[in-house]
């Protein structure tokens, strides 16, 4: 039985559960440790912070 191991991107915390999938059909994650969701491998890069400040 191979395992992989997934970590946090947030506190690399490897406490991580399927939580559900996203919109196109790929597995969401969730962290018990810091609560962050992620996906693994997105399509779609994260919102800059100068866009944020907007």
């Amino acid at each position: 039985m191979s395992e992989n191991t997934i970590f946090c991107p947030r506190c690399d915390s490897n406490k991580v559960v399927k939580n559900g999938l996203i919109h196109n059909g790929n597995q969401n994650f969730k962290c018990k440790q810091c609560g962050r969701q992620f996906v693994l491998n997105p399509k779609n890069k994260p919102i800059a912070q100068e866009t944020k400040d907007l």
